[in-house]
């Protein structure tokens, strides 16, 4: 099928005078987006536009072969019929590189055979594949998908274990006279290959402990997600320096079976860390760390925290005994004191207890017993109360980086309870939902949103200590009030705590340089006995910067009700999520 060519026209080429001055200025009509880019990036005399001009023959030669360059920059989009008009003048002193581009229909699929051979044809997971490709039947072809699809094809068969998969047919037919085009694919798989043995370097862990980790077993079908999640497990349990989980593809053996080998450092034994820091919500802080990584060749451990802050102090320890799958699962024996003194609320408690979490496929789990011990001042008495707390709680977490979060969301369910018969002050049960989600906009702007719900029944709630009611207000609850300032009050006007939570917020942020948002948001919520009290309102702007420990946020906000603030200032450091 002929194509038309454009004419090509210099008009007064003042051939004798080659002015040094002269520049280039090249200009293109006639596409626009992706089509165009394709075209300037393609276009070889636009390499000098707004720039000196070369010689007259090699501007000559560039303008002849814009055609060239148009095409191979238009048929990646589909586009093998057009033409271009184009002119190269010289114009008080400015070479003007004129080309105009008319552009016929876009050529289109007529048919698209995909095959498959060996061991992977009866591998019901290319099928389903070619299902989900970007190239249909009728549609634009676009060359980019083309080879995207062979590459997720490709990307399949390594992910299964077919190691020696290749194309023996990779076809794009273009029919100019039909203008359609034809796509022939075929994929010999070879064969799939199986888990062989699984070896361990010699280390500090008992090798039964690393074979917890391993979620495959020898002669399972090879599956790189399952080699990229041991090696991710791995690195992530805070037992090693360096791990590296090895394929022996050349190892081999008749019934495709391969080895793989685990090579691993340890990881200094013993961690130390100590930190000063300010929230507006503990006042200024001094924090130490003590985590002994593995205390035996089982694989326990040991962690310890001291904090000491204007508002809240506590220790807290805990003994660590990985479970079935150590990357996931564990047990813990763990023990709490605290003393706190918000101003509203004044509290010391000592807790003791014991936990089960584990990995409920993309749910954490955690499920526990808890002594608690409860010291505090209300209505302007001391009261002691003690319970036993059976609490389970869900939690997901959906984002690729918590650090720097795009898209993603959070969602907690937490359910406790106690009863006065099974060595608790009264009876209680206690249930709290919460949630975040994180979405992009845009290059530069996010909505964020959150909100949490909590609700109590008991018919003793007077026994309750504090720390199991309900506040709101701080950074992460109401802006504009302090920490724990929004809930009931008595006469003595101390916040007591409140049998129900509901709070919610809003927040739209913009990037304004890299690693730098300014955001603006609005809060609202209460703590209640009665659902007709009024919400209290917040609202305000901060800044925040994606520092290298996670974001920073200072925030300014303005409360709407008493007993809020004018003006108040937050400080908060932590991810998103």
């Amino acid at each position: 099928m002929a194509t038309i060519i454009s004419s090509i026209l210099i008009s007064n080429p003042v051939l004798a005078n080659e002015n040094s001055q002269a520049r280039v200025n090249v200009t293109i009509e006639g596409v626009s987006g992706r089509s165009e880019t394709n075209v300037r990036n393609r276009l070889s005399i636009y390499t000098y536009h707004q720039q000196a001009a070369p010689g007259i023959s090699r501007l000559r030669y560039l303008h002849e072969m814009a055609y060239r360059d148009i095409r191979a920059a238009l048929t990646p989009y589909g586009y093998y019929k057009f033409e271009v008009d184009s002119s190269l003048e010289l114009i008080d002193d400015v070479w003007q590189a004129h080309y105009r581009i008319t552009l016929g229909p876009a050529i289109t699929i007529a048919n698209i055979d995909i095959q498959f051979s060996g061991d992977g044809s009866n591998d019901s997971a290319f099928p389903s594949l070619v299902t989900r490709l970007n190239i249909r039947p009728n549609a634009q072809l676009l060359h980019a998908d083309y080879e995207r699809a062979k590459s997720r094809i490709r990307s399949l068969a390594a992910e299964r274990g077919y190691y020696r998969a290749r194309f023996v047919k990779q076809e794009l037919r273009i029919d100019l006279e039909s203008y359609t085009a034809n796509i022939l694919l075929e994929l010999d798989t070879g064969p799939r290959f199986r888990f062989g043995r699984i070896t361990f370097s010699e280390g500090h862990l008992d090798n039964d402990v690393m074979e917890r980790f391993v979620n495959f077993e020898e002669g399972d079908y090879i599956n790189s997600n399952e080699l990229l999640e041991l090696q991710l497990g791995l690195s992530d349990s805070d037992y090693f320096n360096r791990v590296e989980v090895q394929p022996l593809w050349q190892e081999a053996d008749d019934e495709y079976r391969v080895p793989v080998e685990i090579d691993y450092e340890p990881i200094l034994r013993t961690n130390y860390q100590t930190g000063i820091g300010y929230g507006t919500d503990t006042g200024a802080r001094v924090r130490f760390d003590l985590n002994r990584r593995w205390v035996n060749s089982r694989g326990h451990r040991f962690n310890s925290q001291i904090q000491l802050s204007e508002i809240l102090s506590s220790v807290a320890g805990s003994y660590i005994i990985p479970g079935r799958s150590p990357q996931t699962d564990q047990y813990a024996i763990r023990g709490l004191w605290t003393d706190e003194d918000t101003g509203n609320t004044q509290s010391e408690r000592v807790s003791l207890g014991i936990s089960w979490q584990t990995q409920l496929n993309r749910t954490q789990r955690i499920l526990a017993l808890d002594w608690l011990n409860e010291r505090d001042r209300l209505d302007g008495e001391r009261r002691d109360s003690s319970f036993l707390l059976p609490s389970a709680q869900w939690t997901r977490v959906h984002t690729e980086n918590r650090l720097n979060i795009s898209d993603g969301f959070r969602i907690a369910l937490t359910l406790r309870g106690a009863a006065e018969n099974a060595f608790s002050d009264a009876d209680f049960a206690q249930a709290t939902l919460s949630g975040k989600i994180v979405h992009r906009m845009s290059d530069r702007w996010r909505l964020l949103s959150r909100g949490e719900a909590g609700s109590s029944l008991s018919s003793s709630f007077d026994k309750i200590p504090t720390s199991l009611r309900f506040y709101a207000g701080g950074d992460t609850s109401i802006r504009g009030y302090s920490y724990r300032s929004v809930g009931p009050r008595n006469e003595l006007d101390e916040v007591t705590g409140a049998r129900h939570l509901l709070t919610g917020s809003l927040e739209v942020d913009y990037e304004f340089r890299p690693n730098w948002r300014f955001a603006v948001f609005v809060d609202s919520g209460n703590a209640f006995d009665d659902i007709a009290e009024p919400m209290k309102t917040g609202a305000g702007f901060g800044f925040r910067w994606q520092s290298p420990i996670g974001p920073i946020r200072i925030d300014l906000a303005h409360a709407f009700s008493d007993p809020g603030d004018s003006i108040r200032l937050h400080l908060t450091i932590g991810p998103d999520l």
